[in-house]
């Protein structure tokens, strides 16, 4: 038992530390635990510069994905209209043409006729293919879809401002309803 006493007192003695000891080694703890706070701080720092920088990429990305988008709405519709447009134009030009095919079909012989008829039989199915139909020209007076160039006098209250008469054909688009060529007409006043 006494050497198990002097074996504790010998352990205890060289666990022993002088009080200057004991400062100085909490003045180098101190100082490490400053110097790893300031390496700490330092790293939060860059983390932060980082998250930012990341941040601020995200944002540009995410903007230049919507300006994207919009670009390509833009272009889809100017596409749309071009091709309407490209459409509109050939249709105006062909539109003549089967005016006189109409006032042909009512003024000629039956045999011929059968012959006119045909061709613009295919001239209406060509449009058609294209989305051009003909404006409606029964009831009353639309000045989005006719010319009125003039007005016959009649009585019966019923008929007024419908369409009396049509000279000359309308066309649209029959998806957008956008008027290529009114109907000319006259309507009826009381």
């Amino acid at each position: 038992m006494a050497d198990k006493k002097k074996e504790i007192q010998e352990e205890q003695e060289q666990t022993k530390y002088t009080e200057a000891e004991l400062i100085e080694q909490i003045a180098e703890l101190q100082t490490a635990l400053e110097k790893s706070n300031t390496e700490l701080a330092e790293h939060k720092t860059k983390a932060n510069q980082y998250l930012s920088t990341a941040s601020y990429y995200k944002n540009e990305a995410e903007s230049a994905k919507k300006d994207y988008e919009r670009f390509k709405e833009r272009n889809k519709n100017i596409e749309e209209e071009a091709k309407t447009k490209a459409i509109e134009d050939v249709v105006k030009k062909l539109l003549p043409i089967l005016d006189n095919f109409d006032q042909a079909i009512a003024h000629v012989e039956d045999g011929i006729m059968k012959g006119f008829a045909m061709i613009h039989s295919s001239l209406v199915a060509c449009l058609a293919e294209f989305g051009v139909v003909e404006v409606e020209t029964q009831g009353r007076l639309d000045p989005e879809l006719h010319n009125c160039i003039s007005t016959e006098a009649s009585d019966d209250d019923s008929l007024d401002e419908t369409i009396a008469n049509v000279y000359q054909k309308g066309y649209k688009f029959a998806a957008s309803n956008k008027v290529i060529r009114p109907a000319t007409v006259s309507v009826y006043k009381k």
